[in-house]
């Protein structure tokens, strides 16, 4: 069992980097769902990378896509 110590210290670094994705509060409290569309683009994105299904990365990039245009 780790030390009590290296816990902190990783709690430190992990606040000193940058905080992963999944770890941030949602910004905006409404959430809208992924068109057919962007499901599509998230499952090739998925398929690509070797998954079988999309994960939230591939979500947000598709969902990101939409907006950039």
């Amino acid at each position: 069992m780790p030390s009590p110590n290296v816990q902190m210290r990783d709690m430190n670094d992990m606040n000193s980097t940058t905080t992963p994705v999944w770890d941030k509060k949602n910004p905006k409290k409404k959430s809208t769902k992924l068109t057919p569309s962007q499901k599509a683009k998230a499952k090739a994105s998925a398929k690509k990378a070797g998954r079988p299904y999309p994960n939230l990365v591939d979500n947000m990039n598709a969902a990101k896509k939409k907006k950039k245009k």
